[in-house]
């Protein structure tokens, strides 16, 4: 704020989309002008805007391995704001998903918890139907795997 300066991070940098980003960049300090108008009024000097700040691009950010992670690597980046963790190079894809859609799952906030719930119930009701159907025999089936005897328990 004090520098009056927005700078773009990209985790999957890519010359033939910066033109757009900078002008989508700009359109967010307008919105950002009308939405904090009052705010503006009140607590800066008269014409000072958003819309004011000059944009600058910084190569910062970590790099992606992919094309398809955009939103995970950048939520995970955010939870370590420094960077020191979440690098490209440490970023573990499938294990990231899993571990956003908990912690999204999990949140207070999350009102669809419970509709959640019901539809995960669901889904192992139908798989130990299957199961019971079929029997052990499902190849590779998580759940396939045969009963303990009481002597390999313990």
């Amino acid at each position: 704020m004090g520098d009056k300066k927005v700078e773009l991070w990209d985790s999957l940098p890519a010359a033939k989309y910066n033109a757009s980003r900078y002008q989508l960049a700009e359109r967010i300090l307008k919105v950002l002008d009308n939405i904090y108008k009052d705010e503006i009024v009140k607590h800066f000097d008269k014409g000072w805007q958003f819309a004011k700040f000059n944009i600058v691009r910084t190569d910062k950010a970590h790099r992606q391995l992919n094309g398809s992670d955009c939103g995970i690597f950048v939520m995970n980046w955010l939870e370590d704001i420094e960077c020191t963790s979440h690098g490209s190079n440490k970023f573990q894809h499938a294990s990231e998903r899993v571990r956003v859609a908990l912690s999204l799952l999990k949140n207070p906030k999350n009102t669809r918890l419970k509709e959640v719930r019901e539809s995960a119930r669901r889904v192992v009701d139908e798989e130990l139907d299957m199961l019971a159907q079929h029997g052990p025999s499902i190849p590779h089936h998580p759940i396939a795997r045969k009963p303990m005897t009481r002597s390999q328990a313990k």
